[in-house]
């Protein structure tokens, strides 16, 4: 289910960004690698797990919510003005199943 869910999400930014886009208005998704929050907690619950989490990414490091937040505000600002449609991976280069 959890999969099936992520393809939605992933479908539904391609195909608002196409029907809202003549308007103006853009689209875009986030798709945050591990961050320890709540929702992820039985991932990193100790310390050799998310030491594990982070040995799988790029930059052996967890994300943090201030490295979704700053993705976030580039996606809302000017400076993104030319994308949407897409999903950004924000994953620390951790391999991406998308």
């Amino acid at each position: 289910m959890y999969a099936v869910s992520k393809t939605a999400l992933l479908g539904l930014v391609k195909g608002l960004a196409a029907e809202l886009g003549p308007q103006g208005i853009r689209v875009t998704g986030l798709a945050p690698g591990i961050v320890p929050t709540k929702l992820s907690s039985y991932l990193v619950q100790s310390p050799e797990l998310a030491q594990q989490q982070a040995d799988a990414t790029y930059l052996k490091r967890l994300g943090t919510p201030e490295d979704m937040a700053a993705t976030v505000a580039f996606l809302a600002s000017g400076d993104a003005a030319y994308v949407t449609g897409e999903t950004l991976v924000v994953a620390g280069g951790m391999p991406s199943k998308l």
